[in-house]
């Protein structure tokens, strides 16, 4: 063998080894994240005692005071309570409130690459569901990005909604449930009337449905076009209301996230749970 080609063999070792360690290296940060931010997350209970509601719900009229008291019992708001009080659902909110203060345990699943959706092992109670309103959690994260996942209510008797949950998924319908075990949620109510809210649905599960999961939807192609043919999950519940000329995107970026519509002031909160119903998503 020549100097010449040993020299060549040398340098491909080299190059070989430094892609080795280069890789191992991002592995490492990635594995890294994924430790920080399964710690670094805190699912929120109440501190504080759980008291006797009934007496606030039986009364024909409630005081803002009243509304502040079972906020902070149940995670509904104003919205949630008198929807539910309204179908006779009195049993129901106490549900809600046992749910709110009931012990849980969080697990993180891993179901794609560095990619992990945190679980309980109890299950919430939801408010009054109607088409057109949005769920948002803060239990999905990759390495160290917990981005969130969201979806589309397009059946709120049913509690259907429509989600795009992940790499290698297309958006399907499924069921709000799968919501109920995931440590955290808010429900959101976009300020829009109840027929346009309907049209969105309409047009979701006509359009919405089958579109190949694109991490990337905002950044390598453009945020919103008259027909997409790839989404993630908090754009497929933005670009539904943007058909409709809604704009929920908070900060106006170029990747719409469940946070940017869960801080919106074009959406009301009904429910919140395993957040600070002060702090909220902030």
């Amino acid at each position: 063998m020549t100097k010449g080609k040993r020299n060549r063999g040398k340098k491909f070792v080299a190059v070989l080894l430094g892609v080795a360690f280069f890789a191992l290296s991002v592995l490492g940060i990635l594995q890294a994240g994924v430790a920080y931010t399964r710690e670094s997350w805190q699912y929120w209970y109440p501190d504080y005692a759980k008291t006797d509601i009934l007496p606030l719900l039986v009364k024909t009229q409630r005081t803002d005071e009243d509304y502040e008291t079972l906020y902070a019992q149940t995670g509904l708001t104003r919205l949630g309570i008198d929807d539910m009080l309204a179908q006779g659902k009195l049993q129901r909110i106490l549900s809600v409130q046992d749910g709110y203060f009931a012990d849980r345990t969080v697990e993180s699943r891993k179901f794609n690459l560095f990619t992990y959706q945190d679980e309980t092992d109890t299950e919430a109670e939801f408010c009054l569901l109607k088409t057109g309103d949005i769920v948002v959690t803060a239990n999905t994260w990759v390495s160290w990005w917990r981005h969130g996942h969201a979806a589309l209510v397009v059946e709120g008797a049913r509690g259907l909604v429509i989600e795009s949950i992940g790499l290698g998924s297309k958006s399907e319908c499924n069921d709000i449930q799968d919501f109920a075990a995931a440590g955290n949620f808010m429900i959101l109510r976009p300020k829009a009337d109840a027929a346009l809210k309907k049209e969105v649905a309409a047009y979701a599960m006509e359009n919405l449905v089958g579109l190949p999961y694109r991490l990337t939807t905002g950044v390598l192609s453009k945020k919103y076009k008259e027909e997409i043919a790839f989404t993630q999950c908090a754009h497929l519940v933005w670009y539904a209301y943007k058909k409709f000329g809604v704009d929920l995107d908070s900060d106006g970026g170029g990747v719409i996230k469940p946070r940017d519509m869960a801080l919106s002031s074009q959406v009301e909160l009904v429910q919140v749970y395993g957040f600070d119903p002060i702090s909220l998503w902030n």
